[in-house]
């Protein structure tokens, strides 16, 4: 007789959501410097690669660890900057970037000439230059500064005072960025890993040439898992100081070079925001009026970039030709609102408010950078983006109420979206591209959601007057729940992660109920209904969560082969279930792992006849292990004491009964 045990696993189970903590700057944050080589803005002669020169704030480098400071010096910032300058392309500056100083009491002002054709702008201070000049919080180096010029109000009696530089500005650069790793306030505020703003945009064009880059020093993981999301982190946070941001729309250029926004007459139709008015043309503002909620319809106000390049490329990706343009953010503080696109339907793009998972830089975010006016893109460079692909117009204009609401009417998959509640015993799915774990982020809350966020009439196993209790974890997500990649904590320490990529997120051996293995050659396989068990001949021990695993495979003969304890499963078609019983860690290892669609793992797939499949089953046919109580009693190689143990064991239990 043998006693079951259920084992739970006492780990905490959390979504990874990062922080973005963009602000935009304040009109009288930003300088305005004069480049002396007049240049044209037409993107047919924006042909070079954008240049970028960084320089560290050397004084906050004292706070950062070594470890922490090779990760950024040699990994993060190189790749984060180099992707960028790849991706653009700019007129190049011919002469140094010689950046303007900050006046006295904010006293800046700017005389107008024509230079090589084009209108320029030059600033002068009134009441002379203040002592330090900042980029954000960094202070720039005076050798990358202008000679300090004060002029009479009306631009007149002008007198320069020289530097003690022979050679001032920066030279070879398109773009200068000024990096420190202070943990500051704004660091502390929710899960922000790094943040960037422009402070110089030069006064021909308004393109933005000088930013400040802060790195959370508190927030930067050594865990090579946990790289690909410092990369990405950085590359989100630079592409702010380089245009996708409400505070520089207004200054976004047509094809050849002219303004989008001016303030004459025929400006047209704009929008307002922090008292700028920006063009329609830009950036609009739409209310859909039928927007389904829990029981009910309300008006949904939405928020579109509407430049040529970007509506091309959203009506392509979701396949809806009526859509206006990208939807932009209409949540979350100044720093979010206006300046990320939406995340309902944008997950997983990069330049979403939040980091959950998996993020790409689509076609649509350099479609944006194309249409600043001041960049031409090398889409060459744009990641694939699956969530909402094709998913037509229900999809990109309708709430994903309405959306789940359809496709169950439909008796098919609610995917991208989800209805099963987190909670225990867990139970986890793949992701959709397999390459992780994943749980539906559906969770209970404390207080009702706001009616424009209740989106369900119906959630299995839920009472019908608590639905609207009920969301997504992810709020800028506007609470529509979708399945996430997800991090085990224990102690408020992140033990692991749940893509299946990296080897450093193996489950310990004894915790390795499912068999999984983690790796370079490892994706997702999801397993049956039933929960997995480990057995020996005294004990079963019931796992409390399960649902899907990540299994290294391989591809052979045009099928799919799972490779599980150094056992070789082959999936014949998909959604066959393999059994599985094998032993590892002194337990025999009993659950079901579900075949995936073979074109999913493998590039050469074949169908095969009736005939050649059965061949094929022969040949890859796997034998079950068994669990022989027998033949380890009788074992001549297991010790005396050992023997012992088990007969008391079995004497006990005879005398209990």
């Amino acid at each position: 007789m043998c006693h079951i045990f259920p084992l739970l696993l006492f780990t905490l189970l959390i979504g990874l959501v990062l922080s973005c903590g963009y602000i935009p700057p304040k009109p009288g944050e930003v300088q305005h410097a004069f480049i002396e080589s007049g240049h044209s803005i037409h993107k047919r002669e924006a042909d070079h690669n954008l240049r970028i020169k960084y320089f560290y704030d050397e004084e906050s480098l004292k706070r950062i660890t070594i470890d922490k400071f090779r990760i950024i010096n040699n990994t993060v910032l190189p790749e984060a900057i180099n992707y960028w300058q790849q991706a653009l392309f700019v007129k190049p500056f011919m002469a140094p970037i010689k950046l303007n100083r900050k006046c006295l009491n904010d006293r800046t002002l700017y005389s107008e000439f024509i230079h090589n054709g084009y209108q320029h702008f030059h600033p002068y201070c009134v009441d002379g230059c203040d002592e330090h000049t900042l980029c954000g919080e960094v202070v720039i180096p005076e050798n990358h500064l202008e000679e300090c010029r004060v002029c009479e109000m009306n631009g007149e009696n002008c007198q320069t005072v020289p530097t003690n530089y022979s050679e001032v500005g920066i030279r070879d650069a398109d773009f200068v960025f000024y990096i420190s790793t202070m943990q500051t306030d704004r660091c502390n505020k929710g899960s922000t890993v790094a943040y960037a703003v422009h402070c110089q945009q030069e006064t021909t064009f308004n393109r933005p040439i000088a930013g400040h880059a802060n790195i959370c020093p508190d927030s930067i993981s050594t865990k090579p898992q946990d790289l690909d999301t410092l990369i990405s982190t950085f590359k989100h946070e630079i592409l702010h100081a380089l245009g996708f941001s409400v505070s520089l729309y207004a200054f976004y250029r047509d094809f050849d070079g002219n303004t989008i926004n001016s303030l004459n007459k025929h400006m047209g139709p704009y929008f307002i925001s922090n008292g700028t008015r920006i063009s329609q043309k830009i950036l609009r503002r739409v209310t859909r009026d039928n927007w389904k909620v829990h029981k009910g319809e309300v008006a949904h106000k939405v928020y579109l970039i509407t430049t040529p390049n970007v509506i091309k490329e959203v009506r392509d990706h979701f396949n809806c030709s009526k859509l206006e343009g990208a939807e932009l953010e209409n949540q979350g503080e100044d720093g979010t609102y206006l300046t990320h696109w939406e995340k309902r339907l944008f997950e997983n793009e990069a330049m979403t408010g939040t980091h959950t998972q998996n993020p790409i830089f689509s076609r649509i975010t350099l479609a944006l950078m194309e249409d600043t006016g001041w960049y031409r893109a090398n889409y060459s460079l744009a990641q694939p983006l699956e969530w909402g692909k094709n998913l037509g117009c229900d999809f990109a204009m309708k709430s994903c109420k309405e959306w789940i609401d359809l496709k169950r009417s439909q008796k098919q998959s609610i995917h991208p979206f989800c209805d099963k509640v987190k909670k225990d015993p867990l139970q986890t799915e793949c992701t959709d591209n397999r390459d992780s774990v994943a749980l539906c982020n559906l969770r209970e809350y404390d207080e009702m959601l706001d009616k424009e966020f209740q989106n369900f009439d119906y959630i299995p196993n839920v009472r019908n007057e608590t639905l609207g209790y009920y969301g997504g974890s992810v709020a800028l997500a506007d609470y529509c729940p979708y399945i996430q990649e997800f991090t085990w904590k224990l102690n408020d320490e992140i033990v692991r992660g749940s893509k299946c990529s990296f080897s450093e997120n193996n489950p310990l051996p004894e915790k390795n109920f499912a068999l999984e293995q983690y790796g370079p050659n490892s994706k997702c396989l999801n397993h049956n209904s039933e929960m997995w068990e480990e057995r020996n001949c005294f004990e079963i021990r019931q796992w409390q969560h399960w649902g899907s695993g990540c299994y290294n495979y391989r591809c052979s003969d045009g099928l799919v082969h799972i490779i599980i304890n150094n056992h070789t499963f082959t999936c014949f078609e998909e959604n066959a279930e393999i059994n599985i019983h094998l032993y590892y860690s002194n337990w025999l290892h009993k659950g079901t792992i579900l075949c995936p669609k073979c074109s999913e793992f493998c590039e050469n797939c074949e169908s095969f006849n009736a005939e050649t499949l059965n061949q094929m089953k022969s040949k890859f046919k796997m034998e079950k292990h068994n669990l022989k109580c027998s033949s380890i009693l009788s074992s001549p190689s297991l010790p005396l004491t050992v023997i012992v143990i088990i007969f008391m064991f079995y004497i006990n239990l005879f005398i209990w009964i």
